[in-house]
């Protein structure tokens, strides 16, 4: 095609600059500007690429948290209940559940080399189901003390454990995959957990999930709990002053006659 049918084309005269056709410029300078919209267009995605989906942080300590503490009240000392809920447990807690046979309540409840519990719990009992936790006004953050069915050291039973944490809109806030991140092991264990949870870093929590791995949660209103050192301590101490008052006590009722 002519030089001057593709200007024509293009609505430009024939025209020429330092011998360079018009027609040619023009191409070159689409050319450049074609490229630095493909070089923003991926310079954008990589940058939403790298950058996290919130700045929401895992938890794996109680150290310091402040958040709302699962409780699940009358499901408590009441032998397990099956079910998908919804239940509505203490402090604005809804409780519910993908799966049929995820459980609330207590009983005996194994976790293959993580050991067994018989405490109160809530649980996905499955390998692939998802527990929600409903709050009625949105937490700052929230967690409990967390357990799940491990096979051998890094092979678990189902899918992973996953924590994860929404908002109001259900947009996700974070999630973390325990096994990967901050895995729970506790061989041979008995009522064994570890605190896990999310911080939802300014961001209100509306929902909170478990999912997979038959990850469990227990309630803090479980009765029987081990006491800790300084409780056992304090009531060591205890037991040894009303000892002590008992036996002064006796020796002050003796009475001695003579005849």
């Amino acid at each position: 095609m002519a030089a001057s049918t593709v200007n024509d084309l293009l609505g430009f005269a024939e025209c020429r600059y330092r011998d360079v056709p018009c027609t040619a410029l023009v191409v070159l300078h689409m050319g450049n500007i074609m490229k630095k919209i493909l070089f923003t267009t991926v310079a954008a995605t990589l940058a939403a690429t790298a950058m996290p989906a919130s700045a929401a942080i895992l938890l794996t300590t109680a150290g310091g948290y402040t958040g709302p503490s699962l409780n699940i009240g009358s499901f408590a000392d009441t032998g397990f209940t099956f079910s998908t809920g919804p239940f509505a447990l203490p402090g604005g807690i809804t409780y519910s559940s993908t799966s049929s046979s995820s459980v609330i309540g207590n009983g005996a409840y194994g976790l293959q080399s993580n050991g067994s519990t018989d405490t109160n719990i809530i649980g996905t009992n499955s390998g692939n189901a998802t527990v929600t936790l409903t709050f009625d006004n949105t937490v700052s953050s929230f967690g409990a003390f967390m357990n799940y069915s491990l096979i051998s050291p890094g092979v678990v039973d189902g899918d992973n454990p996953i924590i994860s944490a929404f908002d109001v809109n259900d947009n996700l806030i974070g999630s973390y995959d325990l096994l990967s991140l901050a895995p729970i092991i506790t061989p041979g264990g008995f009522n064994d957990f570890e605190f896990r949870g999310i911080d939802g870093e300014g961001v209100g929590i509306k929902s909170f999930t478990l999912a997979g791995a038959y990850l469990i949660a227990r309630s803090e209103d479980t009765i029987g709990a081990v006491p800790e050192p300084a409780t056992w301590a304090f009531m060591i101490f205890g037991f040894g002053a009303i000892g002590g008052a008992m036996r002064r006590q006796r020796k002050a009722s003796v009475k001695v006659s003579y005849a």
